[in-house]
């Protein structure tokens, strides 16, 4: 019924792009964690706090991480 999806093997990603990925991960996590700390400093700016600076860091953050990983995958890394 459910069968995994083949994928090519020239359409995996390379070693410096998965790097990149986890790279990627391990900063959004550090994001949200540093802005749900500074923010529950004052409770009562929490949500307008974390909504004004967490989505900008992790569009930012997201549009970097998927660039690098167009341009890194040319080189051949594996």
């Amino acid at each position: 019924m459910f069968e995994p999806r083949r994928i090519n093997p020239n359409d995996r990603l390379n070693v410096r792009q998965r790097i990149v990925v986890f790279a990627m991960n391990v900063s959004l996590l550090a994001e949200l964690t540093i802005c749900m700390y500074i923010g529950q400093q004052d409770s009562d700016t929490l949500s307008q706090f974390f909504l004004i600076t967490f989505p900008p860091m992790a569009v930012a953050t997201v549009i970097i991480s998927r660039l690098l990983i167009r341009r890194l995958s040319g080189s051949d890394c594996k």
